[in-house]
């Protein structure tokens, strides 16, 4: 009775290699550090950029594509050295790098535009205090009692001087939101006074805002 040869064909050889080979490449795969690095660069300038105020929604898109990222990354770094593999982990933290970057590029175009309307605002705010005083100087005779005028004088003083600080001050921090949103409040203030003196000497003049 004839024994079975134990050796191998050749093109089982080069499948047992081609496995091991696979395996050992696995084995030596790391943990994408470049890649988590440039990710966290470019969340940091997206930020510093303004994004939690002026593109918060891509932000936070951005975060939570790292966090699974992350999360990904370290349930390979729990497998056996030879299971490991990082291409799902890299694939992931590619798409948070495109999203930091549009969350970047986001912000600094909403905040460019915001500039733009800020300063709308305050002119218009500014316009606005300047024909109230302009009126009240005018109608002064008109108003019957001297303390009403002071007082509105008084109110129009408060508004400019509020208008001056928030422009000094809140443009100089980069809060341009809160310097437009009281803007608006000198705005609407100087509109009322305006009404005020026109009720006061009896007219019934419609301000277009």
């Amino acid at each position: 009775m004839k024994t079975q040869s134990l050796r191998l064909k050749p093109w089982k050889w080069c499948l047992l290699l081609a496995i091991a080979g696979t395996l050992i490449a696995q084995g030596c795969a790391e943990r994408p550090s470049g890649q988590i690095d440039a990710v966290l660069r470019t969340l940091h300038d997206a930020r510093v950029s303004g994004a939690q105020e002026y593109a918060f929604e891509q932000l936070r898109q951005a975060e939570v594509s790292y966090s699974q990222a992350i999360n990904e990354l370290d349930n390979q770094d729990a497998k056996f050295a030879w299971w490991r593999t990082y291409a799902q982990g890299k694939r992931m933290l590619d798409l948070a790098l495109a999203q930091a970057d549009q969350a970047k590029s986001e912000a600094t175009s909403n905040l460019e535009e915001t500039k733009s309307n800020v300063q709308v605002a305050l002119i218009l705010a500014r316009q606005n205090i300047q024909q109230t005083q302009t009126l009240l100087l005018e109608k002064r005779a008109h108003l019957s009692v001297h303390q009403q005028f002071q007082e509105l004088h008084k109110a129009l003083q408060g508004a400019e001087a509020l208008l001056n600080t928030i422009e000094s001050g809140m443009m100089n921090q980069g809060d341009y939101i809160q310097v437009m949103t009281t803007a608006h409040v000198v705005e609407t203030v100087a509109l009322a006074i305006h009404e005020r003196i026109l009720s006061a000497v009896g007219h019934s003049v419609k301000v277009q805002v």
